[in-house]
């Protein structure tokens, strides 16, 4: 693909329109596939409100993205998450409960590897749960980290669903942007979910700084809408115009290098 987000030709009607106000819509999966141009080590931010289909989007693009040369992991931090769970099978993420895991004798000796990890650890116990997931996520966090340090490591995807919670709960706020603002240049990225931009810790801020490409979609309070107007710096007034336009699971995208944006559609 050649073209940008912006540009008035699409390979079919049905992969996108442009909206009367000029901003152009394209279709979740021809965004994926086509649009949405994802080099390794680059951070990525999803903003906006609970069950406004953060989780699912990123799954949408982790299904071009990742093979078993340049894996995902995907850490966990509820007891039951069936969407979660159902798109990690479907991206052939391996799931385990703890970390490092166990290898496995079929993926030793050259049966299928799988595109990276779901890190579901056990839960059940009020007292202990938040205090053993951090423990393996941490685990987790830091082994990519060093693995990311050796010249001759793949490059790989941390996907730090329920943001807020590794980073306040679990305190895992140090050890994310610490990953935010040195791995980059690793191969390691970090991709960031914020329900609030004022209320992650300092992830939320690094992760806004780091990232090369945003995903807004509609919902909040009028703080939250002029944060990321900030945090778009030119491109803030168009975000401001059309963040609240969005239909439901509609999210407004953003190349904070390029410039480029587009309404990446629901489906």
């Amino acid at each position: 693909m050649t073209q940008s987000p912006q540009s008035p030709v699409f390979q079919s009607d049905r992969d996108s329109f442009v909206r009367p106000d000029g901003m152009t819509v394209i279709s979740r999966r021809a965004f994926a596939s086509q649009y949405f141009h994802y080099r390794p080590g680059q951070h990525v931010v999803f903003g906006g409100p609970s069950t406004r289909g953060k989780t699912t989007l990123a799954m949408d693009l982790l299904e071009y993205i990742i093979n078993p040369d340049f894996q995902a992991y995907l850490a966990q931090s509820k007891p039951r998450d069936p969407v979660t769970e159902q798109r990690a099978r479907e991206l052939n993420l391996r799931e385990v409960n703890t970390w490092p895991p166990e290898k496995k004798l079929g993926e030793m000796f050259g049966g299928r590897k799988p595109n990276g990890f779901l890190i579901k650890p056990q839960f059940g116990d009020l007292n202990t749960d938040m205090e053993r997931c951090a423990e393996i996520t941490s685990a987790l966090l830091m082994e990519r980290y060093a693995n990311g340090a050796n010249p001759k490591a793949k490059p790989g995807i941390l996907v730090m669903d329920d943001t807020m919670i590794k980073a306040k709960i679990m305190g895992l706020d140090n050890q994310m942007v610490t990953i935010l603002a040195m791995a980059g240049a690793m191969g390691l990225a970090l991709w960031v979910f914020v329900q609030k931009p004022t209320d992650s810790g300092r992830t939320t801020v690094w992760g806004y700084e780091q990232a090369i490409h945003v995903f807004f979609t509609k919902g909040g309070d009028a703080r939250m809408l002029q944060r990321y107007v900030e945090i778009l710096g030119e491109n803030g007034p168009i975000a401001k115009r059309t963040i609240p336009t969005l239909e439901d699971f509609q999210f407004l995208y953003a190349n904070k290098v390029t410039g480029h944006m587009c309404i990446v559609g629901a489906k």
